[in-house]
């Protein structure tokens, strides 16, 4: 095997390299590529905040009503008659009236917008606007690339281009395969990269969950199993951060290093060029994967 780090070959069982000491499969380039996933969760979550649309349900104020009271005085049967003076005194209300009815309106108007507009800014803050919660993956930067199985991209070390892999689109809803130990292995995969990962050894089930990211390897990277060489195998860099794990088996020291060594599981996925077949290799061997480093999945399961 071939140390990433300082380039040295050393025996395949060996878990680190003598020269320099960096555990087998570990890259230098590990802490660029935790930068790359930090930035591209961020990109993610900008396009899927988590708004809480729930209006409080507003009661409106029910207006009391009184009711007429009939009058103590009884109803004259003579004609009511209206001097001269009332009837000048309405004419003069009523063209005062029409005279400034239009600058009542116009004030009312006024009104009417500037609450019509705080209404409308404490909506917005509230986060009560429409969204589309689904992600839209053309809203991205006009150079970004993404992955394509059995491509072909120029590696150019001065001008770097990071090829961006959707993991759904390669792998689907679902996917498993069998360990070497006969453990087996399952990953469910949604449409926005998040993941389940579950073990099923001969004594209980080990799963955890969280997000995933990950990008395509050069050949010129080296970043290739002898197994699996460029010409027939596309490399990519798999990193699973975990978020919650639960096991209820009896193997601890199995996944004791996968729970210690924190969030990141860094794997590498080798694509078959002409049947998109994929096996995962723990790139770290921190030994998830029980006795092998290595697992092929079948039973790939598109949405």
């Amino acid at each position: 095997m071939k140390c990433q780090n300082c380039g040295v070959n050393y025996l395949d069982e060996d878990r680190e390299c003598p020269i320099c000491g960096a555990r087998a499969g570990a890259r230098g380039r590990v802490g660029e590529l935790e930068k790359k996933a930090a930035a591209w969760r961020e990109r993610q979550l900008e396009d899927d905040p988590d708004y809480r649309r729930a209006k409080p349900s507003a009661q409106r104020a029910r207006p009391t009503v009184r009711k007429a009271r009939p009058s103590a005085k009884p109803m004259r049967d003579r004609k009511t008659t209206v001097s001269r003076g009332k009837l000048t005194l309405i004419a003069v209300v009523v063209v005062v009236l029409l005279n400034l009815l239009p600058g009542i309106l116009s004030v009312v108007g006024d009104i009417a917008d500037h609450y019509a507009g705080v209404v409308d800014s404490f909506v917005s803050d509230a986060g009560w606007d429409t969204y589309d919660a689904e992600p839209d993956w053309d809203d991205y930067d006009d150079d970004t690339v993404y992955y394509t199985p059995g491509a072909t991209y120029a590696y150019d070390p001065d001008d770097y281009t990071y090829i961006y892999v959707r993991l759904h689109d390669l792998i689907g809803d679902y996917a498993s395969g069998t360990l070497d130990d006969g453990s087996t292995l399952k990953l469910w995969i949604d449409e926005y990269d998040d993941y389940t990962l579950a073990i099923e050894d001969e004594t209980g089930t080990y799963d955890e969950n969280g997000y995933t990211w990950c990008v395509y390897n050069y050949p010129e990277e080296e970043l290739y199993d002898d197994a699996y060489p460029p010409e027939q195998y596309d490399s990519l860099t798999l990193c699973l951060t975990m978020d919650e794990h639960h096991y209820d088996g009896a193997q601890y020291e199995r996944y004791d290093d996968r729970i210690e060594q924190g969030s990141d599981l860094w794997l590498v996925v080798y694509v078959d060029r002409t049947t998109g077949q994929l096996t995962l290799r723990d790139a770290d061997v921190i030994g998830i994967f029980g006795d092998g480093a290595m697992v092929t999945l079948d039973g790939v399961q598109q949405g």
